[in-house]
């Protein structure tokens, strides 16, 4: 019987800072089992094995054995690339899935910021030109964040993470990423990082972003919904007893990620005694076939939800 499953992360250096791949099984860079008797498969084999049972029938029709998300902890010690991602209908040109994604803060330095959108309705044209003139900063939306702030970056919307956050991402599982601009910097080996100027230009949603985060409640011990898309959806549980999520009615795997303290989660109707412990930026994998799960937190603890509907 399936349990839940937690993966060894792929850390990721980057010029920015670092990343790291929670759960992926996009392409080759496959997340591996570090718990239970299934350590040392990866994501994908799991799902050649247990299909449906591992990610819900739904999603396999659809998926078959690729699996739907991406899951990251992101850590910019500065400034990533201003950039845009097609949406499905542009990135089936290149035989690949779109890529919407959201970002929870999990850490901001004093006075951070991102970038969300255009501060104002532009068009192609200018764009362009201000790229020419080297004034794109000019026209794009400042966003100070904070812990706990979170933001939904539909395909096609111009973005960057800036110096001093540190977020989790779920995304589409795809790397297809537009670099629009990047402030001239040489990438880790000293060579200016490749752009993809006309690419982005015609992806891009050229409309102002108004309310660029996510406003919600965090009341405790209860589910609120974060994001709910046709590609995931995410609820954030804020709890300082054990809870239970039942999941009769979800054909879908669920991932939690720790955002805050520590939580042990167990499957109830799993193997007896199958249970993880997560720490802040851990994630881990609950199987389709598994319906009744406890979270028990150490004090005060937060977890985003994830599944797809």
């Amino acid at each position: 019987m399936l349990y839940p499953l937690k993966f060894k992360p792929i850390v990721k250096p980057k010029v920015w800072g670092q990343e790291s791949w929670i759960i992926s099984a996009y392409n080759n860079e496959q997340t591996v089992v570090e718990n239970g008797f299934l350590a040392g498969n990866t994501l994908g084999e799991l799902i050649e094995i247990y299909m449906d049972e591992l990610v819900g029938g739904a999603i396999y029709q659809i998926f078959g054995d690729e699996f739907p998300l991406l899951f990251k902890t992101i850590d910019a010690q500065d400034d990533l690339s201003v950039q845009v991602h097609p949406d499905d209908m542009a990135a089936a040109e290149v035989e690949q899935l779109g890529k919407s994604e959201m970002w929870y803060v999990s850490h901001a330095d004093p006075q951070a910021s991102i970038i969300l959108g255009f501060n104002r309705a532009t068009n192609r044209e200018e764009v362009a030109t201000s790229l020419e003139q080297d004034t794109i900063m000019d026209t794009l939306q400042i966003v100070p964040v904070q812990q706990g702030d979170v933001a939904f970056v539909e395909a096609g919307l111009v973005h960057a993470l800036r110096k001093g956050t540190q977020v989790v991402e779920i995304q589409q599982s795809s790397d297809l990423t537009y670099r629009l601009y990047d402030y001239r910097r040489p990438g880790l080996d000293g060579q200016l990082r490749e752009l993809h100027v006309d690419q982005a230009l015609n992806c891009l949603n050229y409309d102002a972003k108004t309310d660029p985060l996510v406003n919600y409640d965090n009341p405790v011990n209860s589910a609120v919904s974060l994001v709910e898309d046709e590609h995931f959806c995410t609820n954030i549980l804020h709890f300082d007893k054990s809870i239970h999520r039942d999941y009769d009615e979800l054909d879908s795997f669920v991932v939690y990620v720790c955002v805050e303290g520590q939580v042990r989660v167990e499957a109830l109707d799993g193997e007896e005694g199958e249970s993880i412990t997560l720490m802040n930026g851990e994630a881990v994998l609950i199987p389709a076939s598994l319906k009744d799960i406890r979270l028990t937190p150490d004090g005060n603890a937060k977890v985003l939800e994830v599944y797809v509907i």
